[in-house]
């Protein structure tokens, strides 16, 4: 709002030149020569001044009303863009698997949102090849997800190890091979469930794929009738209908035992993963981003007992 403006609102309020000047920080010559500057703008005389102090005029009645509306305006403004400001400064846009929503970037969300509670914020769930296409083209600021074997190397992203997961392997209850140990190669006879698997228009961001046609070798997953689905809500739906078997991570298994879905009791250990968060490189000293990171880490820890 303009100086002046303001400066004549505090004049009318008072009606004393000395006192508005007070309030103002400003000497009381320089506060007389800015009214009248502000009465030769108008061309209108606002003030009556007298020893005893300065009257308004009609002008300076009216002149009072529209400033003091002004004003109003000015600063709903003023708060309005701080909001704006806040919104997308602390703005923030994630992915993650299904795994790591549920044990502790759920409460990372909760987190941000009281702290920053007028900044918009996007999660992506979804499979890890997916998650890095949309962190390349800038459509999320990172995700967290298992490390990604085979990686392109140019691609300028940053890995930085949360945790080490291991897989279990989750069936309905009244499963066959359930209640007994169970060897690797029991598990071929039944269908393979996938949750979230890799889609080919995503291996753009592939230098070698070799990592995971082993992977899929070593499940057989070729050789087995094949279910899949971008959703854990339906998968679930798909293990209590069908004697399927999902591969997925141990930590969730009191998840998973909410709907009578439980892990299968193998004789041969399953394989280890490091999960951590991928943001571009330039994104690693963010502050806004190393807030979230804090945040992550911190109710990661909380629940280390959950994720072991």
């Amino acid at each position: 709002m303009d100086k002046l403006l303001r400066q004549f609102i505090e004049v009318a309020t008072f009606k004393n030149v000395s006192q508005a000047a007070n309030k103002l920080c400003l000497s009381q010559p320089t506060l007389t020569h800015n009214m009248k500057k502000l009465e030769e703008n108008l061309g209108v005389q606002l003030l009556i001044r007298s020893s005893s102090g300065v009257r308004l005029t009609e002008y300076g009645e009216l002149l009072l009303e529209q400033a003091r509306m002004m004003q109003r305006i000015y600063d709903n403004t003023l708060i309005k863009m701080d909001f704006l400001k806040e919104r997308q400064e602390r703005s923030l846009k994630i992915g993650t698997g299904h795994a790591w929503w549920h044990m502790f970037l759920r409460e990372t969300f909760e987190q941000h949102r009281r702290q920053h509670p007028t900044a918009n914020i996007h999660v992506d769930l979804g499979n890890h090849l997916r998650l890095m296409d949309l962190l390349l083209s800038g459509d999320i600021d990172l995700f967290i997800g298992h490390e990604i074997q085979g990686l392109n190397p140019r691609a300028g992203v940053s890995f930085l190890p949360l945790l080490s997961s291991t897989d279990a392997c989750y069936v309905r209850t009244g499963h066959p091979l359930l209640g007994r140990v169970v060897h690797q190669d029991e598990l071929q006879h039944f269908p393979y469930l996938e949750l979230t698997p890799d889609e080919p228009r995503y291996q753009n961001v592939m230098e070698d794929m070799q990592p995971k046609q082993r992977e899929r070798l070593q499940l057989h997953v070729t050789e087995r009738i094949h279910y899949s689905t971008n959703s854990i809500v339906t998968a679930i739906d798909m293990l209590a209908a069908t004697n399927s078997i999902l591969v997925f991570p141990s930590c969730m298994g009191s998840y998973f035992a909410r709907f009578d879905v439980r892990p299968l009791n193998l004789k041969e250990p399953q394989r280890d993963n490091m999960v951590g968060i991928y943001l571009m490189r330039e994104k690693v000293e963010d502050p806004h981003i190393m807030a979230v990171l804090t945040l992550m880490r911190r109710h990661m820890e909380q629940n280390r007992h959950l994720l072991e």
